[in-house]
């Protein structure tokens, strides 16, 4: 029973004209699912899991994603052996043409990162062999006699 609010609210039914008629009884419901028995409509069905469409979250990334790895780490560490920024070139080119679209930001990461890798420790070697072919032409050795 209610026992807070208003008390002269209490103990009052509610009356409406067009429900005087019918009388209601505090009569508990059936179970569930037992009042869908009793009438023309069957109980509705439940989830139950088990295969439907299942929208892929995300698709193959791995060659994106081992080009961007060889690519930072070709820019930051092993650049000098310039063969690795090779490698991920390749597989930067090769997941943006074979992988899903969620691994393109890898692949665009790994594709610039490898190209600026090669550049600049390709551009570092030149430097040395310009270097070394200035000395070389200056200290008066010549290399002809040989």
């Amino acid at each position: 029973m209610y026992s807070g609010g208003n008390p002269q609210y209490q103990n009052q039914q509610y009356q409406n004209p067009q429900f005087q008629n019918q009388q209601y009884q505090n009569q508990p419901l059936p179970p569930y699912g037992q009042q869908y028995q009793q009438s023309q409509y069957p109980a509705p069905t439940y989830y139950q899991g088990g295969q439907g469409y299942v929208m892929p979250i995300s698709g193959p990334r791995g060659l994106s994603l081992a080009s961007m790895i060889i690519g930072l780490t070709s820019l930051f560490l092993l650049g000098w052996m310039i063969a690795p920024q090779i490698v991920g070139i390749v597989l930067g080119h090769l997941g943006l043409k074979k992988e899903s679209p969620q691994g393109r930001a890898f692949s665009i990461t790994g594709l610039v990162t490898n190209y600026l890798a090669l550049v600049v420790w390709g551009g570092i070697y030149l430097f040395y062999i310009f270097i070394i072919a200035v000395l070389a032409g200056s200290s008066g050795s010549d290399f002809s006699q040989l």
